[in-house]
């Protein structure tokens, strides 16, 4: 029988990083781990990212997995199933998702499954904002919820990790809180791990059913007021150009994109990220918000220089995923930050869509 864990939350909660400490726990207790990444856009990013970590990754993209790819999440699982038997299954639906209505498409599958707690991370340091962007989905998310993690603590002051705290109880008074830092502290994702994967805190689907037949449907995507747009650049650069360089780059293209999106939504949430990899290391930047003095979050995995040759074509990806701005103008905004850099850098690029077949070469257009 697997076990499985929805790990939900708003974008840029936390997600993908709390589930690489899950996966190394789970590894040192002798379970088989295998991943469901449901990424917004046709670009991935942090299946990549999750790859890094040895285990077995579905990739699912271009939507949501409860309600665009009803009939790719069953297939997807026994597949998984057939071919990995895994003794775990992590499920990290978009941060735009309701994870009610992914447990629902997993009651249809033929596969032997118990559920431990459906989870929600909430960044604390950003809560309030949210609330102000998309009120009605953060309370839908955290109303679903069993267990609620309230991530990056260390971002945040004592005072407003209580108000955070106090805000939660009277949305959801029957969830466990818990706090944590996923990317400081290993010992508070430890207890977060302890709860989730104690065999004495599962669930079978019947426990579930009575609350699920009865709940309406909502459109997670409509509620979230979130635009998005992915795509990727492929760029030559000389054989110094090194993963401390595809940082720099990045701090500073994600930085400018970040600053001309703040101009039309001074106060936009979501996730700005971008990844190079550079021979066997990944490298990621990600911004989820411009209020509140946020920085940058940067990743650099597999902590190796590696150097390009002349010849090699260095791949860019990107996600933007922001609330409350028009498509046109954050592709202008996004497109714009990555092309002027790359050509003050001197970096021949081409720009690939998945949506449609035509790449910008240097800024034109080609059909």
């Amino acid at each position: 029988m697997i076990r499985v864990l929805i790990l939900s939350g708003f974008l840029g909660s936390g997600k993908t990083t709390t589930i690489l400490k899950f996966v190394k726990m789970l590894n040192d207790a002798d379970q088989k781990v295998a991943i469901i990444v449901n990424e917004i856009g046709e670009i991935g990013i942090d299946g990549g990212t999750l790859e890094t970590s040895g285990i077995p990754i579905k990739q699912i993209t271009n939507g949501c997995i409860c309600c665009s790819l009803k009939m790719s999440l069953p297939a997807t699982i026994t597949e998984i199933n057939n071919l990995f038997h895994p003794d775990v299954l992590i499920i990290e639906p978009t941060g735009i998702s309701f994870p009610e209505q992914i447990l629902n498409q997993l009651f249809e599958i033929n596969v032997m499954m118990m559920f431990s707690p459906i989870t929600v991370l909430v960044d604390v340091s950003r809560l309030e904002t949210e609330l102000v962007q998309i009120p009605n989905f953060i309370n839908e998310q955290l109303q679903e919820a069993r267990v609620v993690g309230l991530n990056k603590t260390d971002l945040a002051t004592p005072e407003k990790i209580k108000s955070v705290e106090a805000f939660v109880k009277k949305i959801n008074p029957d969830a466990t809180l818990m706090h944590l830092s996923a990317s400081k502290d290993d010992e508070s994702v430890r207890r977060l791990y302890e709860l989730l994967f104690n065999k004495d805190n599962s669930s079978l689907s019947s426990d579930y059913d009575a609350d699920l037949m009865t709940k309406q449907h909502l459109d997670s995507i409509e509620m979230s007021n979130v635009t998005t747009y992915s795509a990727l650049y492929h760029f030559k650069a000389p054989k110094t150009f090194s993963d401390k360089s595809a940082g720099k780059l990045l701090e500073t293209v994600v930085t400018a994109a970040g600053a001309d999106i703040s101009k039309i939504n001074p106060h936009f949430v979501g996730h700005i990220k971008m990844a190079i990899k550079v021979g066997n290391m990944m490298v990621k930047v990600s911004q989820t918000s411009v209020s509140n003095d946020r920085k940058l979050e940067a990743e650099y995995i597999l902590q190796d220089t590696v150097f390009y040759d002349e010849d090699d074509e260095i791949e860019l990806r990107f996600l933007s995923a922001v609330t409350n701005i028009p498509k046109e103008q954050l592709t202008q905004i996004v497109d714009q930050s990555i092309e002027v850099f790359l050509k003050a850098k001197g970096f021949p690029f081409e720009k690939h869509e998945h949506d449609d077949d035509h790449v910008h070469e240097d800024g034109q257009t080609h059909s």
